[in-house]
């Protein structure tokens, strides 16, 4: 699918801006005809299900499972995990050692139809009963026909949720890969208007690193393990992770699981 030229081109294209959190966007990120393949794979797929948390991310459906996607997509997802793509990331956001996830936990394909939404949040950031520490995303977006005034720009938001310092429309052969930690505020948190026939199509890759312990165990609090919810300013959202009980928030703060 990929030569070493496309390899090499690929390499220059990937571009890392710091603000507000290290993060790359890049079109034209694979060979257009892989990613027209790709598209269209997706649209003729019916196997996603729902995601759930209706209030944080309506409409949206997924599928984690590698071994039910189609052919051209088997094959982005093995190019987006070889080594050879893993040493390009590891040098352009000074990382080390990065692993893919090829049960694809959280992600794998992405899709949101007319009026959905992802509200602004920072991910997960440990993966249970393991060691390892997720370090970025990558998501591919498949969207050929997608207008800018249908909304569903991906917005990166500062670190005080004060206003989104970047919007990328999520078209045809766009990728954006950034930083993950508890400040990576992240989402498309206004309903998309596309029509009843379209959707917002990505494939969505998380990469870790494994962290060192000499225990059989490591400690982690226990909101590292989902996504927090954050609030924007001046804007009635549905009730937030941060907005749980106090017993439920005082839990997340300083109670721990051992894995």
């Amino acid at each position: 699918m990929m030569d070493t030229s496309n390899i090499a081109n690929l390499e220059k294209k990937i571009v890392v801006e710091d603000q507000p959190f290290p993060n790359a966007s890049i079109t034209n990120f694979l060979p257009l005809e892989v990613a027209k393949r790709a598209e269209e794979e997706f649209i003729n797929f019916t196997k996603t299900s729902d995601a759930g948390s209706a209030q944080f991310q309506k409409t949206k459906k997924v599928l984690y499972d590698y071994s039910m996607m189609p052919k051209t997509i088997k094959e982005v997802i093995n190019f987006l995990y070889s080594k050879q793509f893993l040493q390009i990331l590891e040098k352009k956001f000074e990382l080390e050692e990065l692993l893919p996830d090829w049960q694809l936990f959280g992600g794998g394909l992405h899709q949101s139809f007319k009026g959905g939404f992802l509200k602004v949040h920072s991910d997960f950031l440990y993966m249970r009963k393991s060691k390892l520490k997720r370090r970025l995303n990558l998501l591919l977006y498949l969207n050929s026909n997608w207008k800018d005034d249908w909304g569903g720009s991906i917005e990166f938001w500062d670190k005080d949720m004060r206003a989104a310092q970047r919007k990328i429309s999520p078209k045809l052969n766009t990728a954006v890969i950034f930083r993950t930690d508890q400040e990576s505020n992240h989402g498309f948190p206004e309903p998309i208007n596309c029509p009843s026939n379209e959707s917002r199509k990505s494939i969505a890759l998380y990469y870790y690193t494994k962290e060192k312990s000499f225990l059989p165990f490591s400690i982690k609090r226990r909101k590292h393990f989902h996504a927090v919810w954050k609030k924007r300013p001046g804007i009635e959202e549905p009730k937030f992770g941060d907005n749980d009980s106090f017993f439920k928030r005082l839990k997340h703060k300083f109670f721990y699981r051992f894995f």
